[in-house]
This record gives structure tokens, C-alpha cells and sequence, in this order.
């Protein structure tokens, strides 16, 4: 019996330790306090908003985000971003913090200017239902530009007409008075904007004057031009035959062989121009 009891009481006392230490790690576990104080919070969207959608506080709500991983522009605060009215000059996803540069200054509104990128500027090309791909190029796309012109100076024939891509891989900015990214449905448009340097602008302009611009859209997969992409080669209008047919080769004159004379005695008989040899039968 004395053996039972020190066996029992071993038995708690391992079980007492095992309580200690899993009591520790548990505490241990939890988020101290000064880890807390390395936690801030950021501002973040509730729903999906759109160029121009007005930032209010019905949209917005805070969310706690580590000090060290805190985003550059962003608001602590919504206060911070609805004292003054602000709007959004892009899509924002839900949970996504704002950022300065995603949005509008204090009493700042949705302008195409708060978009574009340092160093670019913006411009406008006139399109229609299939030079602009029958509407289906939208804010946020891109696109290379075309351009179909005559092959020389002056007045040319339809056949000298050719089409060069002038311009790969540019950024669509808005598509007549419409510059949501988050517009899904197709826009027949008169007019693209498209954001270009300062040099692409100025061809552009002399294209817009000398030729027909049109845009081919670009796929998700690659819309910016590699290095190893190969540039299109110029097209004219005589590589718009499907193939070339081999000139035919001149007939050959026939020529008419003589039949082989026969064996034997034989006698020639002529009618007009054909002559006839005839063999005579052997007499036994």
C-alpha cells in the first residue's frame, strides 16, 4: 500500500509540471504588451470603389497592420481622409489600404491629370466602332497604335497605301468622358486617351494628320512589349495576296515525228505537204 501512495504522489507532481510548462507556453503564446505597441492601423476600403467615388466614412474603416510593414501613403485614421472631401483616381479592392497616390487631395476631385504618370503626358486619338476594336478597349488596357498611310508623297493609288505599328504597348486612360478601370462592359467610343511620353505625343499628332490611326488590343498575358518582341514589319497591299501563282511556262511547239520507214522496197507518195511511204509486198 506504502508503494501504491509514492507512486501516486510521483504521478501528480509529473502532472503538476506538465501544468506548470503548458501554463507558460500558453502565456508565452500571447501577444505582450509591448508587441502591441508595435501594431498601428491603416486605413482601409469596405467595398470596391471606382475613379471617382467619393471617400466617405460609410466606406472606409481601420484596420490594425504591423508598425515595420506599415504602406507608404497611407492614413492612420479616417478622419485623416474625410475632413476634406477626397476621391478616388483609381480602383481600390476591398480591405486595400489607401494610398496617397490612389487618391485625390483635400477638396480635390476626379481629374484625369491625377492619374498619369511622372514624366508622361496624355493625349486623345479619335477611333470609332472598329478602329477603337468595337468598344471593347477600356480605361486600364493596352494597346499598340497603327497607323495607314500612302507609300509616297502626294496624291498615291490604293495600292501604295501601307500600315506601320507606330507606337506598342501603350496604357489606356479613358475612353471618351469614362476613365473607371473598373468598367467591364464595351464602349463604343469616338475617342481614346492614351498615356504617351512626351516624344510619342508629338508623332502621334503628325500621324493623326498624314494617316488613319487604329488600335489592336493587347492581351492580359503580355500587354507590355518585351525586349525580345520583334517589331511588326511594314505591310503594303501587295502582301495582302494570300499567295503568288508561278507564272506559267510557255506551251512547247508540238512536234510532229515521221513514222519510221518500213523494211523493204517502198514507194514514196506525196499529197500536198504530207509525205507517205508505202511498202510494197514481196513478190515469192
Amino acid at each position: 500500500m506504502r508503494n501504491i501512495g509514492f507512486v501516486l504522489l510521483a504521478v501528480a507532481v509529473v502532472l503538476a509540471g506538465l501544468t506548470v510548462w503548458g501554463l507558460r507556453q500558453i502565456a508565452s503564446a500571447r501577444p505582450q504588451p509591448e508587441q502591441r505597441l508595435n501594431q498601428t492601423t491603416v486605413v482601409v476600403a469596405t467595398r470596391p470603389l471606382g475613379f471617382g467615388d467619393v471617400l466617405s466614412p460609410e466606406v472606409l474603416r481601420v484596420q490594425a497592420w504591423p508598425s515595420a510593414a506599415q504602406p507608404q501613403g497611407s492614413f492612420k485614421t479616417i478622419a485623416e481622409v474625410t475632413a476634406q472631401r477626397r476621391v478616388a483616381l483609381g480602383p481600390i479592392a476591398v480591405n486595400e489600404p489607401l494610398l496617397a497616390s490612389r487618391v485625390s487631395g483635400p477638396g480635390g476631385r476626379a481629374t484625369l491629370s491625377g492619374v498619369i504618370r511622372t514624366g508622361m503626358r496624355a493625349t486623345t486619338i479619335r477611333v470609332n466602332d472598329v478602329f477603337g476594336v468595337a468598344g471593347f478597349v477600356l480605361p486600364g488596357d493596352f494597346v499598340d497604335v497603327l497607323i495607314t498611310r500612302g507609300d509616297g508623297a502626294g496624291v498615291t493609288e490604293p495600292s501604295d497605301r501601307r500600315t506601320d505599328v507606330l507606337l506598342r504597348s501603350i496604357r489606356v486612360l479613358a475612353v471618351d468622358q469614362l476613365a473607371n478601370e473598373n468598367k467591364n462592359d464595351p464602349v463604343v467610343a469616338k475617342a481614346a486617351t492614351i498615356e504617351v511620353t512626351p516624344e510619342q505625343a508629338q508623332k502621334l499628332a503628325l500621324a493623326a494628320d498624314v494617316g488613319v490611326l487604329s488600335l489592336a488590343l493587347r492581351g492580359t498575358a503580355d500587354p507590355l512589349a518585351g525586349e525580345d518582341e520583334l517589331a511588326p514589319a511594314t505591310v503594303r497591299v501587295a502582301d495582302l495576296a494570300l499567295g503568288k501563282t508561278a507564272a506559267a511556262a510557255p506551251a512547247r511547239p508540238r512536234v510532229r515525228r515521221a513514222p519510221a520507214a518500213p523494211s523493204g522496197p517502198t514507194i514514196k507518195i506525196i499529197r500536198g505537204a504530207d509525205i507517205e511511204l508505202v511498202r510494197l509486198p514481196q513478190v515469192g
